[in-house]
């Protein structure tokens, strides 16, 4: 499941500009060479018995993961970010499409907010009172980034918005994710809080760099999960689950550094592998739609179907209609008139 949620967050990046056939065969790929070795990386501790070894983050380095976070969303975020580079710019570039449901929108992040209670209070296999630290830890740092993300956007802005609210409580649980088992709530809030405005400068990066991240995955992920992972080193308390101890309670800058390394070698390995992945199937049997097809849309491009239907939609869709009667030797049906007041 995780390695299905992590390839689907990478797709975010690719929105509007890659074919569906490719983007299938890079997903598969891009699973078995980077998600799994990663994975392991974070997730395989060695067996008390010693007959299994782990991976290194885990064992050898000892960072501390609690949920997943640099498996999943670094892991992600820098695939995303290299995709985007072998992919180019939409068209369409700088000018993107706005959210075409804003409660769908917030239905969605709510979906992901239930589960990612789940998500992180199971990061020890029990329902106990470390579950119940990090689920409470996880809600505080949503609510935070939340709101830090609103204040950062009105000074900026001058207004807050429904979708920098989902932006900001996204941005704040991917960095809880990494730390929700290793601080107090009240560095729960501060995690939460600094995503929120990080990831909202994050976002505009992309502007300046020229590359089309089309959901900002690089910008929440990749730095909502840097922010999460290093504040680790600088807010961890003995107290919490996991029990390492940060910068502020005395523990020096060890943590800090065994999180900086452990965010470095994903960055490092993923974008590399990642990179190569795209670019070899993009030399072979391309990723990049046409342009014609880019300008259409994909969804009705290459699915023959669209969300809402508009007059274009349906004058595609009846002449599909009437070509496929045409092909079973009927003739197709003639226009029926609408009265006036139903139309």
């Amino acid at each position: 499941m995780f390695a299905g949620l992590t390839a689907g967050i990478v797709a975010g990046a690719a929105a509007d500009r890659m074919k569906f056939g490719a983007w299938l065969l890079f997903a598969g790929i891009w699973v078995t060479l980077v998600y799994f070795p990663v994975a392991h990386w974070v997730f395989a501790f060695d067996s008390a018995d010693g007959s299994v070894t782990g991976g290194w983050i885990a064992n050898t380095l000892g960072a501390i993961d609690y949920a997943g976070s640099t498996a999943i969303h670094v892991n992600s975020g820098v695939a995303a970010l290299a995709l985007a580079l072998v992919l180019g710019k939409r068209r369409s570039w700088p000018v993107q499409p706005k959210a075409h449901s804003l409660p769908l929108t917030l239905l969605g992040v709510g979906l992901l907010f239930t589960g990612w209670i789940g998500f992180d209070g199971s990061g020890l296999g029990a329902a106990d009172n470390n579950a119940a630290v990090a689920v409470f830890n996880t809600v505080a740092a949503t609510c935070a980034g939340v709101i830090i993300w609103l204040v950062v956007e009105k000074l900026r802005d001058g207004h807050s918005t429904t979708l920098g609210a989902s932006s900001g409580a996204i941005a704040a649980l991917v960095a809880i994710t990494p730390s929700c088992g290793a601080v107090t709530p009240l560095a729960a809030l501060a995690i939460g809080g600094a995503a929120g405005a990080v990831c909202y400068f994050a976002v505009s990066i992309k502007y300046k760099l020229g590359f089309d991240d089309a959901l900002d995955v690089t910008a929440l992920h990749f730095v909502g999960g840097v922010v999460g992972g290093l504040l680790i080193g600088i807010l961890a308390t003995p107290e919490a689950p996991s029990g390492a101890t940060g910068l502020l309670y005395g523990g020096g800058f060890e943590l800090l550094g065994r999180q900086a390394v452990a965010i470095l070698a994903v960055f490092g390995y993923t974008f590399t592998i990642t990179w190569l992945i795209a670019k070899v199937l993009d030399l072979t049997v391309g990723i990049r739609v046409d342009g014609p097809v880019e300008a259409r849309g994909l969804d009705i491009s290459l699915h023959a179907e669209n969300a809402y239907e508009n007059g274009d939609d349906k004058a595609h869709a009846a002449r599909g209609h009437a070509e496929q009667l045409h092909h079973l030797g009927t003739d197709a049906p003639a226009e029926q008139s609408t009265p006036a007041a139903a139309r």
